[in-house]
């Protein structure tokens, strides 16, 4: 159905018009009088909202030109409260939200609203409330009523289920609000720069949230304690026969449904529902998980940054002069236009001791080619076997192994030269040191090796190949 079918095309004007905040005074007015009374009374509803809106600014629109108001004309706010009271009635009674009739046997005249206004209405003032929505047991209360239904109370079995449903989709409703909710108060995180507006934020809202729902959910009504549980109970019921015909039954003398067929589909859809819902529901309560470590983590960073920054004028100072020496280019210069269009800074430069020695500039290091040692001298046996043990524990066996190991291609006993992929110089040092330790025992491998060279990603080695020994013997 086309919702705008259903509601005038005009139903939400007064919500967007210069006096929504009356409007929306006025509507929850009607709602607190709706949960009181059966029939609301309009010379009553009038004198509260004439109370209501008594010292209040109410401008009158085109809309609000009704004939039984004589006196409103546009622009005009000299009116007195009752006048005001009944140009909202009208306003209200034009745009849909509700009509006005008088009650069976009198001639007392009452105020009624339409359904989807009291839904509306509802909405609106959960929107404004602050108080944070309580938790119910939705897995336990699951689990209780198909376990109750299927072991004592048979016949109950259809409700039972139709009711595990509705648990079910109120529960992943809440899981993904909660996880939204977390969202929103992470980016909050980002833009406030207050430390008292974020300790606020998260001792008076966002701790009392997660009290609330996210403990319940991970502690007294844990997913993960009931979701074996009502998942088989869900098959029991489904493999039942007799069950599932008691149920069809009892759907039949409930809903009244033409065929059977039609009353089996709402019982397996029910099932199948609660039973696939009990299958993903963990990755969202994971989602929460993660998203809830995300918030407490940058809601601390951002607190101890915000308590140990120096908030100060010579702070802030501070951070100027430090952004205008990390600076480059147009971002360095874009914060000097703005010091010169609020502060009156210059440039100053001094001379120091450090002023007469010239900086070293790194240059880009050349390759070129090696120069001879006028004086060799050789290596002492010490210093070799110093060199051998770093290199040795550097790159152990088990190490070339899983190197050499890397280098045949799935379902191959060999690799040649023009196979094999270099990326570093790790790599090419492992490739002179699996060849120069192919003999060694505990290598799986041989190596033969040629006198040609190839270059291979710009290291020159010579032509190779690398078996396997399995493959050789």
């Amino acid at each position: 159905m086309n919702i705008f079918s259903l509601i005038p095309g005009n139903f939400f004007s007064i919500l967007a018009s210069r006096n929504r905040e009356i409007y929306f005074d006025a509507l929850m007015l009607l709602n607190e009088k709706l949960r009181e009374e059966l029939n609301i009374p309009v010379s009553e509803y009038i004198a509260s909202l004439a109370g209501l809106i008594e010292d209040r600014n109410f401008v009158v629109e085109k809309e609000d030109e009704t004939p039984d108001v004589p006196d409103a004309v546009e622009g005009q706010s000299a009116l007195n409260s009752h006048t005001k009271a009944r140009l909202i009635l009208a306003r209200l009674v034009n745009t849909g939200w509700v009509d006005r009739e008088t009650t069976d046997g009198s001639f007392t005249e009452i105020i009624t609203p339409r359904d989807y206004a009291i839904r509306m209405m509802q909405l609106l003032d959960e929107m404004r409330d602050e108080k944070i929505h309580e938790y119910s047991s939705l897995v336990f209360a699951t689990y209780s009523s198909l376990r109750q239904a299927n072991h004592e109370r048979p016949r109950e079995c259809y409700e039972a289920a139709l009711a595990a449903k509705r648990n079910t989709e109120t529960l992943v409703y809440e899981l993904k609000s909660l996880y939204h909710n977390i969202r929103s108060y992470i980016r909050r995180i980002q833009e406030q720069n207050d430390i008292n507006t974020l300790l606020e934020n998260h001792f008076e809202k966002y701790k009392p949230m997660t009290d609330r729902i996210y403990h319940p959910i991970k502690t007294m009504d844990s997913f993960y304690r009931y979701m074996a549980p009502v998942r088989e109970l869900l098959d029991q019921i489904r493999d039942d026969d007799a069950l599932v015909a008691l149920m069809r039954e009892r759907a039949m003398t409930v809903r009244k449904y033409e065929e059977e067929e039609e009353a089996d589909r709402e019982i397996q859809s029910a099932i199948d529902y609660v039973r696939d819902a009990y299958g993903h529901i963990g990755s969202i309560i994971n989602e929460i998980d993660r998203k809830h470590s995300a918030y407490t983590k940058q809601s601390i960073e951002k607190m101890t940054y915000m308590m140990s920054a120096d908030q100060s004028i010579k702070g802030k100072l501070l951070d100027i002069f430090k952004a205008c020496a990390s600076g480059r280019g147009a971002a360095r210069d874009g914060i000097y236009t703005k010091l010169r269009e609020h502060v009156s800074v210059c440039r100053q430069d001094f001379i120091d001791g450090r002023s007469l020695f010239r900086k070293n500039v790194l240059g880009r290091r050349m390759s070129g080619e090696a120069l001879d040692m006028a004086d060799k001298v050789p290596l002492s046996i010490e210093a070799m076997e110093s060199l051998a043990r770093q290199m040795a524990n550097s790159y152990p066996l088990e190490r070339i192994r899983d190197f050499v190991g890397k280098l045949f291609a799935p379902g191959r006993t060999s690799a040649e030269s023009g196979e094999i992929t270099l990326k570093d110089d790790t790599d090419f040092i492992l490739l002179i040191l699996a060849a120069a330790r192919s003999s060694e025992r505990g290598m799986n491998y041989t190596v033969e090796l040629q006198k040609e060279q190839v270059n291979v990603n710009g290291y020159l080695i010579p032509k190779m190949r690398f078996t396997r020994k399995d493959a050789v013997c």
